[in-house]
């Protein structure tokens, strides 16, 4: 039996210059990290005798007797062409619900796959997965995703990415010393909206509104470079919360679907709370909202945001795990 964790990831800034319909133009960017919570897979091959050669549990159950029936899409598409003996029990876990905004699809990809290497005795590096795994979402299933999400869950860690026009991505560590990844962490609360969605559906929103925004975009990779730079040096952090504020007003303009009602209340109430910034995590839609405070001040405004579900995060974390 196989059993296989990857973590989810938060993405700061840069999203949306990470999709091919911006980056083959302009190039792109991205400063994200891996977090504390994962996804799980447990694999086990079948023994001969069941009937039903394939078992998949997620928010279904599945028992089939051949891949074309398999309902999940990845999976369908990842053992559509693997070479497995038939027969696979797959039983997907989760910490956090799906479609929150924080790459649960890509994450998900990079577990099955990882898990799948493991039960061949196969081994992929960090950058063969990532490809691999945005191959399946974007030109096999026809996702609107874009390329950050795969490599932050395959590589882990807290990453600056750059993209090229012909969609060469490098990646450097962002090794920020314990007290400033701390204070960064101490900074930072994660509020659940209570909406799940399909990121795709509000990223294909948002791709077909892409030229009239090129400003705003141009902008906000822009502001990638501004963070990392303030990350790396001794500056207040107070400047990497106003630069998230500043995204977020620009981001929430890129599609109607972005920014429903129940987010403008939370992030309204949090503004008068005393938060800095902030930013709905992922395509938009729903998910998670990260907000960052003033300095010292996350207890109190905890308290105040006290009707909404928070969840603790700790940034950094490791890649894949078998």
């Amino acid at each position: 039996m196989i059993v296989c964790r990857a973590p989810y990831r938060v993405s700061f800034f840069g999203g949306g210059t990470d999709y091919s319909e911006w980056f083959k133009a302009h190039g792109g960017c991205f400063l994200s990290t891996a977090i504390d919570h994962h996804i799980y897979i447990t694999l086990r091959q079948k023994p001969a005798l069941d009937k039903f050669r394939y078992r998949v549990v997620w928010r279904e159950l599945e028992d089939v007797s051949e891949i074309s029936a398999i309902k999940h899409p990845f999976v369908r598409a990842a053992l559509a062409h693997d070479t497995l003996p038939s027969g696979l029990d797959v039983v997907y876990s989760g910490d956090l619900p799906h479609g929150a905004g924080l790459g649960s699809s890509s994450t998900f990809g990079v577990t099955f796959l990882t898990a799948l290497d493991a039960l061949k005795g196969a081994q992929s590096t960090p950058d063969e997965m990532a490809k691999r795994v945005y191959h399946i979402e974007r030109h096999t299933l026809g996702e609107t995703v874009g390329v950050q999400d795969q490599y932050a869950a395959a590589f882990g860690g807290f990453n600056y990415g750059r993209i090229g026009k012909d969609g060469s991505l490098s990646l450097e560590r962002i090794r920020l010393p314990e007290s400033r990844l701390k204070a960064l962490e101490d900074r930072l609360i994660f509020v659940f909206t209570g909406v799940s969605r399909h990121a795709s559906d509000v990223a294909a929103s948002k791709v077909k509104n892409f030229k009239s925004k090129e400003q705003s975009l141009h902008r906000m990779m822009a502001m990638t470079e501004e963070a990392r730079a303030i990350l790396l040096g001794d500056q207040p952090l107070d400047a990497f919360g106003e630069l998230l504020h500043e995204s977020w007003m620009l981001k929430k303009d890129l599609s109607d679907k972005i920014c429903p009602p129940v987010v403008e209340n939370i992030y309204a109430d949090a503004r008068k709370a005393g938060v800095l910034g902030g930013k709905l995590l992922g395509a938009g839609g729903g998910g998670f909202m990260m907000l960052f405070v003033p300095e010292g001040e996350k207890g109190r405004v905890e308290q105040q945001l006290r009707d909404y579900v928070q969840v603790p995060v700790k940034l950094d974390a490791p890649g894949p795990e078998v």
